[in-house]
């Protein structure tokens, strides 16, 4: 476990809930996000929060909305969305998710697919972990600029598209690296690059991808950390690139690993 856990003091959770205590909670997130979000390793993590349902996902929206201003994850303006095995394989289907499988890998930014700005931050609070897996790595943006060569870098600044993953079609065209942040996920470019009327990917621009998913997958470059139930993780969501081993669910209902996640722009 990496040196990012600040507990949550006794009672502040379920005064939250009872409309107490959210000035303390936001000092809290503050600390927690000056200490260990805006600078590296780019994530922190708030624990003990011992609570589940309902309770847990109001939690997770109050603390999120402590943070800025939460942004829909779908079209259809969803504010907190649970990441959970759906039994799907990434980029299936029209609306396939990374979040409604179980696979691992595919170092990723959330949101390049979504229209307008991508989300600075997003949460997970771990309800359930997996008994096998579920482990988060991240790969951050300093450490990817330094491994790229330059010719790679200077089309990952060309505009790609990125498909939607909604019902009706179409793509989000946008850099994967502009100003200092990055928007990412390769089967989301793959996916809209294959869409009528969109140009295939070019040779330089295979490359460069190629180049940038080497650089994530090297282990020297990875940070790992395993989220426990009750812990509440922020991200920095335009300088880290985050992804999980595979994972293994428990067969019993209602014992399935099961994150709620919410995307956050800042405000202040």
């Amino acid at each position: 476990m990496l040196d990012v856990r600040m507990p949550i003091p006794a009672g502040l959770a379920e005064d939250c809930l009872a409309g107490r205590g959210l000035d303390r909670l936001a000092d809290l997130l503050a600390g927690l996000v000056r200490a260990h979000v805006d600078r590296r390793p780019g994530f922190g993590v708030l624990t003990g929060i011992a609570l589940d349902g309902e309770r847990a996902r109001e939690f997770t929206v109050l603390a999120s909305r402590a943070l800025g201003e939460l942004a829909p994850q779908d079209a259809a303006g969803t504010l907190l969305r649970e990441v959970r095995d759906r039994g799907v394989r990434l980029g299936e289907g029209a609306t396939g998710r990374y979040s409604d499988s179980r696979d691992g890998g595919s170092l990723h930014t959330d949101a390049p697919h979504a229209p307008g700005p991508a989300p600075d931050w997003f949460t997970l609070f771990c309800v359930r972990q997996s008994p096998e897996g579920g482990g988060t790595v991240l790969v951050h943006l300093e450490d990817l600029l330094a491994r790229l060569s330059p010719a790679a870098v200077a089309v990952l600044r060309e505009p790609v598209h990125f498909d939607r993953r909604e019902a009706t079609a179409g793509t989000v065209r946008r850099p994967i690296l502009s100003g200092d942040g990055i928007a990412y996920l390769r089967e989301y470019v793959e996916l809209g690059h294959r869409q009528p009327g969109v140009p295939p990917l070019t040779g330089a621009q295979r490359a460069a991808l190629d180049e940038l998913d080497a650089a994530l997958g090297d282990p020297e470059l990875q940070l790992t950390d395993r989220l426990a139930p009750g812990e509440l993780a922020v991200f920095d969501n335009r300088r880290v690139c985050h992804g999980r081993t595979a994972f293994t669910d428990d067969p019993r209902p209602g014992r399935q690993r099961l994150l709620l996640r919410t995307w956050i722009r800042r405000t202040g």
